[in-house]
């Protein structure tokens, strides 16, 4: 609720309050007119009984000016309710007991306290109020009845009426503003918890959107780094003054310039990116290659060439229509990954189409991994095997592109020690 919001209902309050507080004062103030009009029997004790309703007069004054302590459930409400029975008995007492003009007036008393307690306590309040009023007005009342002019005690009930009408109804007016005060706060608190986790949820996207920044960053190190790394040896190689021979430095040349056009395309990618607004790992340009090729110069990329690289092809793939750029980032990465566990031991590659995927395995002989312990491969900045100065990142990009590409791949540990990584990707058609 905004505070002027408050502020007003809270005036508005106060006002029905002070309504009732009124009441309260006219109701006294009409008591001493009927005892000065009525018969001279009530007036018995006319100096005690002025004195009472003096003090009722100063009670209600305060009462006028403290408007909020006449709203529902104060901690002043048993205390006003205490006053008002108080006031009402002595009256009742000092007037003739049960023959008093003013033996009606208990009905506004409780009537009012059940409007300011709650079920239980204006219960309790009317039992309590009733004990002390039975022994009261029996003990006070004359032995000879008594009786009022009818012109006094109809006019006096039909402004008692009245009265009774207005103090059930600013009570009752009180009560459902306090109902509708306390709807309004559940619904604005609902409205806050609402805003709240609205603001939870936006500050957590933008959390992983910042992450996914930084797995790009992550990766764009991880992809350049290879190509990067073995363009500085072979550039080395070739301006260094050790003499080379023609096919060596032929052979340079071409592996330069497969890495030329793999940054190339890794450049082009990322360009694709930037624009279409997809992942790092959206899928690349749909070529046609020769699958044995392309292992190959991802083996070269790595530094990793036969006799080490030992590369089976199982039936016709010189050429399969499937995603160029995502194939051979998929075989760099696991390429040096086998490379960098096997040390010397040879590295085997099978390749196979099985209906419309293409099949490929990378097997090593590195120290292995625990079959429990193989769904943790793919996690970031996860080492395989625990070696230190890599950064955790290889399988888990090879998992990303090759769900991108819209395939699958499995890990395994291999007979005599090592990882079999098989990876599966759809061939176009």
């Amino acid at each position: 609720m905004r505070p002027l919001d408050r502020l007003t209902n809270t005036d508005d309050g106060y006002a029905l309050a002070r309504i009732v507080v009124a009441v309260r004062t006219a109701i006294v103030v009409s008591i001493g007119v009927v005892l000065l009009i009525g018969p001279a029997w009530a007036r018995e004790h006319a100096q005690a009984t002025f004195a009472v309703l003096g003090a009722a007069l100063v009670y209600a004054a305060v009462l006028l000016a403290n408007a909020q302590l006449e709203v529902r459930r104060t901690r002043y409400s048993w205390l006003i309710t205490i006053l008002d029975s108080g006031f009402t008995l002595a009256v009742v007492a000092l007037t003739g007991g049960a023959y008093s003009p003013v033996v009606a007036v208990p009905v506004a008393v409780i009537v009012a306290s059940a409007a300011r307690l709650s079920f239980a306590e204006a219960l309790t309040a009317a039992v309590l109020f009733s004990a002390a009023f039975i022994p009261i007005a029996l003990k006070a009342s004359p032995q000879d009845p008594f009786s009022v002019a009818p012109g006094v005690q109809t006019g006096w009930w039909a402004f008692f009426v009245v009265c009774i009408a207005i103090i059930t109804a600013g009570l009752s007016a009180l009560a459902e503003r306090e109902h509708r005060s306390r709807v309004h706060a559940l619904v604005e608190a609902e409205a806050e918890h609402a805003a709240a986790e609205e603001e939870r949820d936006l500050r957590a996207r933008l959390l992983r959107s910042y992450q996914s920044q930084q797995d790009g960053l992550q990766v764009l190190v991880h992809e350049f780094r290879t190509p990067i790394a073995s363009l500085e040896a072979l550039m080395s190689a070739l301006t260094s003054a050790s003499p080379m021979s023609p096919a060596d430095r032929d052979a340079g040349l071409q592996l330069a310039e497969r890495h030329v056009h793999h940054l190339a395309d890794m450049i082009e990618a990322l360009s694709d990116v930037a624009l279409s607004r997809r992942p790092t790992f959206s899928s690349g340009r749909i070529r046609r290659v020769d699958v044995r090729d392309v292992v190959t110069s991802a083996g070269d990329a790595v530094g990793l060439t036969a006799p080490r690289l030992r590369v089976t092809s199982i039936g016709d793939l010189d050429a399969v229509v499937i995603n160029a750029q995502g194939l051979r980032r998929v075989l760099t990465n696991l390429l040096e990954n086998a490379s960098r566990h096997s040390r010397d031991a040879p590295v085997d590659v099978t390749c196979a189409r099985d209906g419309n995927e293409l099949v490929i395995a990378v097997l090593d002989r590195g120290p292995g991994i625990p079959p429990e312990n193989l769904g943790e491969l793919t996690a970031k900045y996860v080492s395989a095997g625990g070696q230190r100065g890599t950064a955790g990142l290889g399988l888990w990009i090879v998992q990303q592109i090759v769900e991108a590409m819209g395939g699958r791949v499995d890990f395994a540990t291999r007979d005599g020690g090592g990882l079999s990584v098989t990876f599966r990707a759809p061939i176009e058609s």
